[in-house]
């Protein structure tokens, strides 16, 4: 077999339509974060919250570790899916999927406890199916019946 032959039997053997190099998977699950001096992959599963520090923001991850970044946490939580991050507090954005319980002002995840400012309230509380009397969560109008 000559080489013409052969590079015309590997370009048949090519799809007619290019594959797709990039996976939405990629895009949509993972950062790269600069912190220590070079970029480090952040899987959003792994995130648990984010503290502010000024213009700093620490990651802290579900297995106990964190790092630093130098952005501010406004931004860092931009970065972030919406549907899985919240903000709870000037200080502090949480994961949802982690929150396990919610007391009064107060959500946990596991032993760490996160203070609910009320200008973070009502929309957290929106992400979140209640069953069962919650103080100060749903008011129900009340309603006079007239005889």
């Amino acid at each position: 077999m000559t080489q013409k032959q052969n590079n015309i039997e590997i370009e048949n053997s090519l799809p007619a339509e290019p594959a797709a190099v990039v996976s939405d998977r990629l895009m949509n699950d993972r950062i790269f974060v600069w912190s220590n001096d070079f970029y480090r992959l952040v899987l959003f599963s792994s995130i648990a919250w984010l503290q502010a520090d000024r213009a700093y923001c620490y990651i802290h991850f579900k297995d106990g570790t964190k790092i630093i970044v130098i952005h501010p946490l406004q931004k860092v939580l931009a970065a972030l899916p919406p549907e899985r991050f919240a903000r709870v507090h000037r200080g502090y954005a949480v994961c949802l999927d982690l929150v396990d319980r919610v007391i009064g002002n107060t959500i946990y995840i596991g032993k760490q406890d996160f203070p609910v400012s009320s200008a973070y309230r009502d929309d957290l509380h929106s992400r979140f199916r209640f069953l069962g009397k919650v103080k100060g969560l749903h008011k129900s109008k009340s309603f006079k019946i007239s005889k």
